[in-house]
């Protein structure tokens, strides 16, 4: 089984994909557990939140084109405080959504993914302010997993641009604390790797140490030949730290899938 629980289309505002697209290259991929995600951001970004009601019409009038295929409901919002939190989930409510991924884009009102995040930083510096925020806004925020640990890697003008477990120790296991406490997650992202070696075998293995049992995987896919990327390096990696389960949802409930 391959999880792609991290996929966006044409209602994000920074995607063009359409549904049927991305759908189609799910179903070419393997992928056989699929959740669209569509941007619901009110961190000061600037994007536009998706029409998750006209999305999910959309989703519907497609299923029966795709049996073999589990679709979820989902979206992604920006974490930033409580006030933004709120904002997105008063903004879908009324739609069905099976799963919430509290995403950090934003940090101190810069975003993580243009280049001006890391002028006149070092990498260290430029990581660990991201992880700050991170764990900043966890707190304050409701979700169902905590999307990509790694945003601030995606397009890091720096030669090593992986993130470690001793970057900060301290943080890290502050996150899984704050996470397990509460019966969450967090989300392993193939989209920082991009032509890479994959990363996050130690982080995955400190989890599983203070207990973390599941974790959700996610392409997040802009564009259909993204979707389902580097899913099986994913899997595997998962399995190697010892996570006995890959998570998918249903009405915000998890469902466990033993690997």
């Amino acid at each position: 089984m391959l999880f792609d629980y991290h996929v966006h289309t044409r209602y994000s505002a920074d995607s063009g994909a359409p549904i049927i697209e991305q759908l189609r290259a799910a179903e070419k991929a393997g992928v056989t557990h699929i959740c669209f995600t569509d941007h619901v951001d009110f961190d000061g970004s600037g994007l536009p939140a998706a029409d998750i009601a006209a999305r999910n019409a959309e989703i519907e009038a497609l299923r029966d084109r795709f049996p073999a295929m589990d679709i979820s409901f989902g979206m992604e919002f920006g974490m930033k405080d409580k006030t933004a939190c709120k904002a997105a989930y008063d903004y879908v409510k009324g739609c069905h959504i099976d799963f919430v991924i509290g995403s950090v884009h934003m940090v101190n009102g810069i975003d993580a993914y243009y280049p001006e995040y890391f002028e006149g930083r070092s990498r260290d510096e430029a990581y660990l302010a991201y992880m700050e925020k991170d764990l900043e806004c966890i707190r304050v925020s409701d979700f169902s997993v905590m999307g990509h640990y790694d945003f601030c890697a995606k397009h890091s003008p720096y030669a090593e641009r992986s993130m470690s477990y001793s970057l900060s120790p301290r943080i890290f296991d502050n996150i899984f604390r704050e996470l397990i406490s509460r019966g969450k997650a967090f989300e392993v992202n193939t989209s920082a790797w991009r032509h890479d070696a994959p990363w996050g075998l130690d982080i995955l293995r400190r989890y599983r140490e203070l207990g973390g049992e599941y974790v959700t995987t996610g392409s997040d896919a802009h564009r259909p030949s993204s979707v389902g990327n580097r899913l099986p390096e994913a899997l595997e990696m998962i399995r190697a730290a010892g996570i006995p389960y890959v998570a998918t949802f249903k009405n915000m409930e998890p469902v466990m899938h033993r690997i």
